[in-house]
Parts: structure tokens; sequence; C-alpha cells
């Protein structure tokens, strides 16, 4: 009997152990038992964790599903190099790349030899343009002369369709647009296997499928925070992307309207941006500018001449207006008067936001909510009051103002996660609107003809507690600049405590400026993309025996204040990292739970 190892997906990094009676081939599926039931598994090397206890019987393999490998060799390595760069384990990373019919062994047919690409095919390109339509022309210029696989993925799904939109019906029939549903995903994953595919347009569900004759990746807005996934395993699609691009073979593509951190860091000669915005750039200084109060709530409203002067006159000119601001509800957070006391989560002791629509308090952390209090549960004092006013009293202020000329104020807080449609919003509104909204809003710019665009408190987009806020508040700011239609005539102002200053000098030189003073300072900090974060926040109190781990190795790491069991490192020494994490992520610690580790690259 021959000893087969088998990665079956699972948060864990054990390898376990079966027999069969002759060799079989890696990389294919078999179905083997596992606890009181049997589950798919891949076929896998040696190296891991295996279950190495002699005393226990190595049960059979139950059936071999393939007969060779079901996906390509390109695929395989990927999934290999996602799992020892993310801290992830194979049974992960299946979980991730692969449909869930693929992970159940639903029979595929033998998988066809793929031409390999000539080891010369693999470059970077770069497609820098601030205006969409023209790189989307340039996109479709590629489609159209391609004569192998491609790939065309696209941080948003919107973002997708409108590129396929675009397209001529007759080229259209020569690739699909990634579905959404499940068993239409996967009739399209096996169409693209079996070669019957030419190019694909998706977004992030899209990354993994096995195109036959893939030969060119390109990724549309590479610098969007939409490719960093934001719940367990915690990965970056363009960095996997990038891995398989090069165990390909294949052309990569970087675009957008902006280059990230990373792509700049490796070529500052990428791409060239535009400099002619001054003409429809209004900074606005909020120490000389007006406010409003609201009311019971301590702090005013930043809402100054010239925020309501454009927006008049966009209003006037028929088009929409947003103005944006990154806090729902009437206000912050609630506190007590007598005693100074913020009003916290019972549950978590978490921020508690006041919602005035709902009559409520709702923690930011875990969600739940309370009605709002008649007096303070710390001291019982009757006086309570708001601070830093939200989006609720934003739309009340500006409804007041415009009220005898304009009454369509709207606002979207996105509780339900989907904004309205711009179809219903246009037939509803023929003449426009004022939206009123969280930065998300700006996906409206897409199909809504947008005059202007107001940032109410532009400082408070890099006030967030982490390396990269000033990276990510500009990058948003600019993409207000250019985004959706017709943005060379949309006039945008900026109230900033510090306007053009710091940060904000990108915004007027363009954000390769922006990009040498932003990396220069992470490097003298060594930060990312210099040398690599990675936060592992490790299971109930074992965080204190780790960090001695990381003392012996001198390694380079801080706990969170809040927890000792949420460590941050910053190192390169991804082996040693793993060799003391492996432990923790063996199949025997399920009840006890995994770590779960984020890491930061640019």
């Amino acid at each position: 009997m021959k000893q087969v190892f088998v990665s079956v997906p699972g948060p864990w990094w054990t390898r376990l152990l079966y027999l069969h009676d002759t060799p079989i081939k890696l990389g294919v599926r078999v179905l083997v038992p596992l606890g009181r039931s049997t589950r798919v598994g891949l076929t896998v090397a040696a190296e891991g964790i295996p279950v190495e206890n002699n005393s226990i019987k190595l049960k059979p393999i139950t059936k071999i599903i393939d007969s060779v490998p079901p996906i390509p060799e390109e695929l395989m390595k990927t999934m290999e190099w996602f799992s020892n760069t993310w801290f992830s384990g194979l049974g992960i990373a299946s979980k991730v790349m692969f449909p869930t019919k693929f992970l159940d062994g639903e029979e595929l047919c033998p998988l066809t030899e793929y031409e390999k690409n000539n080891p010369d095919n693999y470059r970077v390109n770069y497609i820098y343009e601030e205006n969409d339509a023209k790189r989307y022309e340039r996109y479709a210029e590629i489609a159209k002369s391609s004569s192998a696989g491609t790939m065309f993925l696209f941080s948003e799904a919107d973002s997708a369709k409108k590129f396929w939109n675009l397209l001529p019906s007759g080229l259209k029939e020569e690739g699909i647009i990634w579905p959404t549903g499940a068993t239409k995903q996967w009739t399209q994953w096996k169409e693209a296997r079996n070669g019957n595919v030419k190019f694909i347009v998706g977004s992030q569900s899209a990354a993994f499928v096995p195109l036959k004759g893939l030969s060119r990746i390109i990724i549309e807005d590479e610098n969007s925070g939409g490719w960093l996934t934001q719940k367990n395993p915690c990965f970056h699609h363009r960095s996997v992307l990038a891995a398989r691009a090069k165990f390909s073979n294949a052309e990569l593509i970087l675009g957008g309207r902006i280059a990230s951190s990373k792509a700049f860091m490796q070529n500052s000669e990428c791409g060239k941006e535009k400099k002619d915005i001054q003409k429809r750039l209004i900074f606005v200084n909020l120490h000389d500018s007006s406010s409003f109060t609201v009311d019971a709530v301590k702090d005013s409203l930043p809402i100054s001449k010239p925020l309501i002067r454009e927006t008049l006159t966009c209003r006037e000119n028929s088009k929409w207006a947003f103005w944006i601001l990154d806090r729902k509800g009437y206000a912050g957070e609630l506190y007590c008067r007598d005693c100074g006391e913020p009003l916290r989560c019972s549950h978590c002791v978490g921020v508690m936001r006041w919602e005035g629509k709902q009559k409520r308090l709702s923690c930011l952390s875990c969600k739940h909510h309370i009605p709002i209090p008649e007096k303070c549960p710390s001291c019982g004092g009757p006086f309570l009051e708001g601070v830093r006013p939200g989006l609720e009293a934003l739309t009340e202020r500006a409804s007041l103002i415009l009220r005898y000329k304009y009454k369509e104020v709207l606002l979207f807080q996105n509780e339900s996660g989907k904004l309205p449609s711009c179809k219903s919003l246009i037939k509803d509104y023929p003449r426009g609107a004022l939206v009123v909204g969280t930065r998300k809003i700006l996906a409206l710019t897409d199909e809504l003809p947008t005059g202007m665009i107001g940032w109410i408190d532009a400082d408070a987009e890099a006030r967030i507690t982490e390396y990269d806020a000033k990276a990510r508040a500009f990058a948003l700011l600019y993409e207000s600049f250019w985004r959706g239609m017709d943005p060379e005539r949309r006039k945008i102002v900026i109230q900033s405590r510090r306007p053009d200053r710091g940060w904000q000098k990108g915004l007027t030189r363009g954000w390769s400026y922006f990009w040498k003073t932003e990396l220069k300072e992470r490097k003298e900090w060594n930060l990312p993309p210099y040398s690599p974060m990675l936060k592992m926040v490790m299971p109930k109190g074992t965080g204190i025996d780790f960090a001695k781990l990381l003392d012996k190795e001198s390694l380079e790491y801080w706990a969170a204040e809040e927890s000792s069991d949420e460590i941050w490192v910053r190192t390169r020494k991804f082996s040693i990292i793993k060799k003391y994490l492996a432990p923790y992520f063996d199949i025997k610690n399920t009840r006890r739970g995994f770590p779960v580790t984020r890491l930061y690259l640019d």
C-alpha cells in the first residue's frame, strides 16, 4: 500500500495521510474518510503538517475522482504560492480558488494538454489614464486584437458590466461576462476550462477561472481597496493574480486612474497623470468658512459659501450634486454633559452611533442597538449631547439651506448595502438632485451627470489610524475628479483645515508627486511596500506564548493595547513566522479556533 497526502478544504494546514494500493498523481481530487463523513480533497506533496501518530491506523482513499489533474499546472502553482504567502494553508487556498461543485467532486472531462506560453511572454505593462471612457477604449482595443485567452478583471462588478456593454456584439460572442449565480458560474467555469471561451470580463469572483490559453491578465483599478478581501482569509487579489501571470507566463497589465504604491515603487515612470485640474478644484479653509449649529450636537457642521454656491450652480444646470461625509447617523456618538462619559455598548464597550431616524444608538463594532436613554447610564444626568454631526444632520441642514429653490435633497446611507439604480433616480428626478452620502455614492457618477462633488470634511478621510491613511484619502478624492460621466466639466469643493497642504498637494501636482513624498516617508519608517507587515489575531489566551517565540528570533513586533492576542510583526522572514504558526493551525485545534492573519504588502 502507498501512502498519499491529501489536503481537504478547511482552515487547518494539516495534510492528512491515507493509503492506496497504487501511486496517485499529485493534484487530483480524491474522496477520503474524515471523521464520520467523507470529504473531497486534493493529493499534495508531503510538505506541511502531516499526521505523524503511528498508533493511528491509516484509512484507505475511498475513491479517485480524476484520472489526471483537473486544473492547469499554473493554477496549481498559484494555489501553492497563495497558501505559502498568505499564511492560509492549501485547504483554504483551494476553497478560495475553486467552485463549490469542484470541491464537491462533480465529475469533469479529462483536461486536455494546455499549450504553455513562452517564458518571454511574461512582462508587466501599465495603462494609467484618469478618464474612464478613454481607458476602457484601450481595453476594448486589446480585446479586439487578442488571439489568445485574456482576462479583464475589475474591482467592481458594475464596472465590469459597463465595460462589457461597450464591446461590439460580434466580439461578445467570443467571450463571456462572468455571471453572479453559482450554477451559471460553474457552467462558464467548465466552458473556459475546455477552451470554448476567448476572453472573460468579470470581477474578483472570476480571478481564478482556468481559462485555456491564458496569455494576458488585465487588472483594472489596481489601486482600489476592493481587491483586498475584508474577511478571513485576508488576501490581495492583485498580488495573487500577479503571481498567476508569472506562473502562466502571461502578460500582466495594471490599469486605473492612479498607480498603487507597489507599482510606482517598481517603476516610477509607469504612467503620466493629468495636472490640468486647478480650474475645477476649489479648496476651502475651514478655519475661515461658515458653519451651522446642529440641534443637540456639540459640534457644528462646516458648510462653506463656495460649497453652497457650486451646489446652486450645479442644480441650475440640472446636474446632480454630491455632498460626501463618511459618518452615518445623526452624530458620531452621544455623551453626558454632566459627567463627560460617552455612552458605550453594553455588549462590547464599542462606540455607539446616534441614529436619529431610528431614534436609537447603534454599536459600530457588534451592531447591537438600543433606544436612546432618557438619562446617562453612568451618573443619571439628564443632559445628553451628540458629537461630530453625521449624514442625517447634514441632510437636515442642506434641506433648510436649499428649501426655497431646490427641494430635491436625498440621503443615501447604504443601510441595505446597495445604492438605488441610476435609471430609477433619473426617472424620479429628471432635473437632478443633491445627494448626501458616504464615499459609496461616487459609484453613481458612472451614470448620473454630476456637476459638482463636495467633500464636507476632507481631513477626516486621512484620520484613520492606519499607515496608508493618506494614500487612501488621496485616491478617494482623486477618484472624485475623474470617475464617471464627463468628469472634465465637474467642480470639486474640498473643505479642509489644511487646504492644499501635506498630502493634499498631490491633488494639484499629480499622483506621481504624491507617491514620491509618501514613499519617502514610508521608507524612513520601514513601512509597506518596503517591509511587509503581518497582523495576527491569535486564539484567546495564546498571544503571550506566541510573542515569546518572536522574542526568541529577535523579530520586531508589538501587541495591541486592547488585547495581547492581537500581534503585529514587521518582517520578511515569512518562513520563521510560518514555522511558529504551524502548530496553531493543526487540525486538532479545530474546537479552540485558528489564528486570523492579515498581510500588508503595500
